[in-house]
């Protein structure tokens, strides 16, 4: 049985107290090291509405106004509330299912969550993931990353180690897929994935929370009640910018992309 510190002896308590900072600054240095902020979330959302979509419907819908229109309104809304955030395109899989998707990362708390209903609401989901990092938390962030500049097979090549959910991005010359993981059941068909790619595996320590309902109209509901709740607490009303023509036109003049 571990004695409280207050019934050790003083030196000892001290050497405790001292080694926890450590650990604490150890952990904390990691994730700053790879660019992880304390807070820093992460948010998943998907605009697609279309069941059981295929990977190669998914692969073409990147290059479709329904992407580019929700990534230019996820920057838009994200650069009202963050502090330098960004906003990648991708492929989400989800239960057998691969669509077309993006994730917000550089906005922290509360905000995370706000930004994420709000473009949950916008399109209309059923759910957003925020991921946010805390390295107090007990579930992790799984990413792997390896050289590759297509998109196309990966979903195929993860179902195939096991992984089937999941979110693909292509940032120039990496694939990075990341896998919100509550537990360590993935961690064998992690690392045999990215043997397979020659990628390396990161985990960003944290708690994810899942908002919505298995209901899209039950999911408005809740996303309605809470961005109202957080709008009044805080005194701002960007929700009144959901159904205007200035983000209904975003995205209209963006170059499509390749995968």
């Amino acid at each position: 049985m571990m004695l409280p510190e207050a019934c050790l002896p003083a030196s000892v308590a001290r050497t405790v107290a001292s080694r926890r900072r450590t650990l604490v600054a150890v952990i904390i240095g990691w994730m700053l090291s790879i660019g992880i902020s304390y807070g820093q979330s992460y948010i998943f959302e998907s605009p697609n509405t279309c069941e059981h979509m295929s990977d190669e419907a998914a692969l073409q819908s990147l290059d479709s106004l329904e992407q580019r229109n929700f990534v230019a309104v996820a920057g838009h809304l994200a650069r009202r509330l963050c502090h330098e955030p960004k906003v990648a395109g991708g492929l989400g899989m989800f239960a057998g299912s691969t669509e077309n998707t993006a994730m917000v990362s550089g906005c922290k708390g509360r905000r995370a969550r706000y930004l994420g209903e709000l473009l949950a609401r916008y399109a209309h989901q059923e759910w957003v993931l925020i991921f946010t990092a805390d390295p107090r938390g007990n579930e992790r962030l799984v990413v792997i990353s390896f050289a590759g500049d297509q998109l196309k097979n990966i979903p195929l090549e993860m179902r195939k180690s096991g992984l089937n959910t999941g979110t693909i991005l292509g940032e120039g010359n990496m694939v990075r897929v990341y896998l919100w993981a509550t537990d360590h059941s993935l961690d064998a068909m992690v690392q045999s994935f990215a043997d397979a790619h020659q990628g390396k595996v990161q985990e960003i320590v944290g708690k994810g929370t899942l908002a919505g309902s298995d209901s899209r109209l039950e999911a408005q509901h809740v996303f309605d009640r809470e961005i109202a709740a957080y709008e009044r607490r805080h005194n701002v009303k960007l929700s009144a910018l959901l159904w205007t023509r200035k983000l209904h036109d975003l995205g209209l003049g963006e170059t499509k992309s390749h995968h």
